[in-house]
């Protein structure tokens, strides 16, 4: 018995299918208070990425410290709760020249990028900004390098993100949506938390963040919730989220689902208003069969207008600015970082 002739082809199928974009329920109106709207769409996020701040102060250790040229570097293990610690290297020059300390955000990859310990997308730019005078805070992120696996100490294939090279199954993602949680709110409330620590530490009311890809996606929404947080750096985001699965084929870290019945990028980024907000972009990261972030889309200008136009608004638009780095792709530009991130 031959089957084969019983299948219907491919081209004789119909295949256009999209899922129907919802109008969103919290875009900005002239009419209304921008404070109010900001503290309704800030309420709303934190809803909707299951995120609050209302935890206790975490206990952070220093495992070791390291002498460097011009600086020490202090390892660190913060405890979320008896079942999770993370680490994070702390960079403190000898000379500090820029007073707003730093967290650097990693993006898909691995924390070593960050680090310079090798040479990816992320350029080691928290080790330029070190060199600059920065104090730097990195830590590794959930479900990626030491944390690909949450539950490896008593699982083997348990709660798992990003490993390249080896299958990924994203169950850290979904994982999460099955109870009722989302990784990039658990990864923001990890950031609140060394923000935290940075202030404490350091007798600083504010810190300042620095993250591209994914990471710029932490920032924007980690500033958006966090008034302590002074200047935002974010590379590689702030384009609408209906592309960057649908189209650019991002990985699911930060999604958040039903997010777009509510708001987008630009209202999230709207709401760090009118503090300090930098968005940067290769201009060669651009949607193509070969790459899977194409952050530089053609979403990006509408997003940015909407929120460069709140910005003024709130009488704030020397607050918000643009940067595209020419013959640059999906990567950090270092020397515009630490430009933004210098005292003026």
């Amino acid at each position: 018995m031959n089957l084969e002739q019983i299948l219907i082809p491919k081209e004789d199928l119909t295949l256009k299918y999209a899922y129907k974009m919802p109008e969103k329920a919290y875009v900005y109106c002239d009419s209304e208070d921008p404070s109010a709207w900001q503290s309704r769409c800030r309420d709303k996020l934190k809803e909707l990425i299951v995120c609050d701040f209302d935890f206790g102060e975490r206990e952070i250790e220093v495992h070791h410290n390291t002498r460097i040229e011009l600086g020490t570097v202090y390892s660190l293990i913060m405890h979320a709760d008896e079942t999770l610690s993370m680490p994070a290297y702390l960079f403190v020059p000898d000379e500090i020249k820029i007073k707003t300390p730093v967290i650097a955000i990693q993006g898909h990859g691995y924390v070593r990028g960050v680090l310079g310990l090798h040479d990816d997308y992320h350029h080691g730019f928290a080790v330029d900004l070190f060199r600059a005078g920065c104090v730097v805070l990195v830590p590794e992120i959930r479900g990626f390098g030491d944390l690909v696996n949450l539950s490896a100490d008593v699982e083997k294939r348990g709660i798992v993100y990003y490993n390249w090279g080896e299958l990924m199954a994203f169950t850290l993602v979904t994982d999460a949506f099955l109870k009722g949680y989302t990784l990039i709110g658990d990864t923001v409330q990890d950031l609140y938390a060394w923000g935290s620590y940075l202030c404490k530490r350091f007798g600083r009311e504010n810190y300042a963040l620095a993250g591209i890809s994914y990471g710029g996606d932490l920032a924007v929404i980690l500033a958006a919730l966090d008034e302590r947080v002074a200047k935002t750096f974010a590379s590689g985001t702030l384009g609408s989220m209906k592309t960057i699965f649908a189209k650019c084929y991002n990985a699911p870290a930060h999604c958040v689902p039903g997010i777009l019945k509510y708001m987008d990028r630009q209202e999230i980024a709207s709401c760090i208003a009118p503090r300090s907000l930098c968005a940067h972009y290769g201009a060669l990261d651009v949607p193509s069969p070969e790459n899977s972030s194409a952050a530089y889309n053609e979403t990006v200008m509408p997003a940015y207008d909407a929120v460069k136009r709140f910005y003024d608004i709130c009488g704030a638009g020397n607050n918000v600015s643009l940067v595209i780095s020419e013959n640059m792709n999906h990567e950090m530009d270092n020397q515009a970082l630490i430009a933004y991130m210098q005292d003026k």
